[in-house]
């Protein structure tokens, strides 16, 4: 017999894994800035209060494991070594989560369509963004907390890696998810590590 506890914690679990499925047909079968929130709960037979308990609004319904992602990201990274050089820590991490999106590459393609389709949705990706740029700039300045530079050098760092990450899935996106999301990721990282000519040969 289930505890309580446990029978509690799967009732909030489906409760809110229906409202995500009822949230994504609607939204991809309307638009995301037409479907209302008050259109979701009724489908979802909750109240716009019981919503809240589970979202903190219509956009994080897109980005449903925001902080589980963040959080997984960072323990990755303070995992290594550390003294690891930046490049084969990126390495790492692409092979990782490229093997990963690899395998879900239909369901973030329909995500990424859906983002693009809403200023609302795009500004919250941004936000997004920001947060892990700010993690991963915390966790390098951390490596080197006796330079001088510190402060400047994690920052530049992790814009110029979350710069990577969006050039990659950027052209990952524009050919459909078709290409090697590994192959595209290293080859970048490639390229931040061995610097830009002025001109190209």
């Amino acid at each position: 017999m289930e505890t309580p506890t446990t029978l509690r914690e799967r009732k909030k679990a489906e409760t809110r894994a229906n409202v995500l499925r009822v949230a994504h047909e609607l939204f991809h079968h309307k638009g995301f800035d037409a479907t209302t929130l008050e259109e979701i709960c009724a489908e979802a037979v909750i109240s716009k209060r019981t919503f809240f308990r589970y979202f903190r609004d219509k956009e994080a319904l897109v980005f449903p494991n925001r902080d589980e992602r963040l959080d997984n990201f960072v323990s990755f990274l303070e995992s290594g070594a550390t003294h690891e050089d930046p490049f084969a820590t990126l390495r790492r991490a692409t092979r990782l989560f490229g093997i990963e999106y690899g395998q879900h590459r239909s369901t973030i393609l329909a995500q990424q369509k859906l983002v693009v389709s809403s200023p609302s949705l795009l500004a919250r990706e941004r936000e997004i963004d920001r947060d892990w740029e700010k993690a991963i700039a915390q966790i390098f300045a951390r490596r080197l907390s006796d330079a001088a530079d510190n402060e400047l050098w994690s920052r530049v760092l992790a814009g110029a890696i979350m710069g990577v990450v969006r050039a990659t899935m950027s052209c990952w996106f524009d050919n459909d998810c078709d290409d090697d999301l590994v192959k595209l990721g290293l080859d970048a990282i490639t390229c931040l590590e061995r610097g830009f000519p002025a001109v190209l040969p």
